[in-house]
């Protein structure tokens, strides 16, 4: 029997695409032949996993540190107008994926590759999505309102919470409409009704059942009751995080540097990082956090992955580095400051680690707010309220509750208790084995 080959379209940032990483080595295991399509900064990524890669046009890392990415991060561009960058890519997007799907059996894309639909009926092959955040519909929240989840709503509020999901489907539609019918045209595919791809009169057979994979745990955020309505089958499998291939190796400096941290007399390490986040002054940056570091009387190992050029110890607190592997640091540090995207509010969870908060932009606010609210973090400071006496009063708060660290450790052995990568594999074999594709 030949192998089939799965295609998983991995757009976005680091914390977009480790989750399709972990997806990929689970399908690998399993006896597929995965090919990740992913952006060229990740490459040598996927590759020391294992995986097959093919090439995506875009990097999310060099787009926030340029002056338009600084525009979006500050939330300047209306939710119908696209980023010209986003708009300019799109379209050689949209057949790099199609090129590198061909002979699939079936595409799995994150919620920023939304448009794989397309390539999806193009090609005749089934789609799955594959998302680290809630994306289906329901009355409980809003879209992107996860971070506060009330016990119930009354008829009114749910009905809006419930349309707050079709708007951003609409206003997608409506934004990347000229690029996506252009590709259908090209692709000999029927015009889609004004509303877009929702609102067709009927769906080809392969895309009337997605699968949508939730991959995050229910502890984190439970699974809305009224999603058993859904049109789609939908799931939460659990977080998904790839398997490192070699342990990884510090450096003796990194080593020392943390064996300091040792003994209960011993002053506390942190970690502290924003991701692929930038910011506009990044030496303005540097001193605040160092200043921070020095008012909260703590050491910090911190990860420069925002922009920071320099490497290595920098003061006798704080140690910098361009990466190093959650799954190897995090255990290893009393606390986390970080942007709340989802892959690294991941990694701190898993880690049993509580959270100091500073979200930048579009999903981040949510789960600072959500991390707050499991009572593992303290309200966040949005960046552009960030200060050294904030952030520091933030790190002291953290590092003296008994309380909060307590939750966080038993959210941690929960989320260490799950499966998410078998999970998600299991609903996606049984799924491209029900479709016969």
């Amino acid at each position: 029997m030949p192998i089939s080959k799965i295609t998983l379209v991995a757009l976005g940032s680091t914390g977009d695409c480790m989750p399709m990483l972990a997806l990929a080595q689970g399908l690998l295991q399993a006896g597929y032949q995965p090919t990740v399509v992913t952006h060229e900064a990740f490459t040598d990524l996927v590759e020391s996993y294992g995986i097959e890669v093919a090439p995506l046009a875009g990097d999310y890392r060099a787009f926030f540190r340029s002056q338009e990415g600084q525009r979006f991060l500050r939330g300047e561009f209306l939710p119908w107008e696209q980023a010209p960058q986003f708009a300019k890519n799109l379209p050689r997007q949209l057949e790099q994926v199609l090129a590198a799907a061909q002979g699939s059996q079936a595409i799995i894309a994150g919620p920023l590759a939304l448009w794989s639909y397309h390539v999806a009926e193009a090609l005749n092959l089934p789609l799955i999505v594959a998302a680290s955040l809630p994306i289906v519909e329901t009355g409980l929240f809003p879209f992107l309102g996860f971070g506060d989840i009330p016990t119930s709503v009354n008829p009114v509020q749910s009905a809006l919470n419930w349309a707050s999901y079709r708007l951003v489907d609409v206003l997608g539609w409506v934004r990347d409409r000229p690029t996506l019918e252009a590709f259908r045209e090209r692709h000999q595919l029927p015009t889609l009704p004004p509303l877009g791809p929702r609102y067709r009169a009927h769906h080809p057979k392969q895309l009337q059942q997605v699968p949508i994979l939730h991959l995050y745990s229910e502890a984190v955020i439970p699974r809305p009751a009224d999603w058993a309505q859904s049109s789609h089958s939908v799931h939460v499998t659990g977080y998904c995080f790839p398997q490192a291939s070699q342990p990884y190796q510090p450096s003796p400096d990194l080593q020392n540097f943390l064996a300091q941290s040792q003994g209960e007399s011993s002053t506390p390490t942190i970690a502290l990082g924003f991701g692929s986040m930038a910011v506009a002054d990044e030496q303005a940056m540097l001193q605040l956090l160092l200043e921070a570091v020095d008012r909260a009387n703590v050491r910090a190992v911190l990860l420069a992955g925002w922009g920071l050029t320099q490497a290595g110890q920098l003061t006798d607190r704080v140690y910098a580095a361009p990466s190093i592997p959650h799954d190897w640091l995090f255990p290893q540090v009393s606390a986390v400051v970080h942007h709340s995207g989802s892959g690294t509010t991941a990694a701190g969870l898993r880690a049993g680690l509580p959270a100091i908060t500073v979200p930048f932009f579009g999903d981040q606010p949510a789960w600072a707010n959500r991390l707050t609210q499991l009572g593992v973090a303290p309200p966040p400071i949005p960046i552009q309220n960030l200060t050294a006496q904030n952030l520091a009063a933030a790190i002291k708060q953290v590092l003296s509750n008994p309380t909060m660290a307590a939750k966080a450790r038993a959210l941690g052995e929960t989320i260490r208790a799950e499966d998410g990568v078998n999970c998600a594999v299991s609903i996606i074999q049984a799924y491209v084995d029900s479709v016969g594709w």
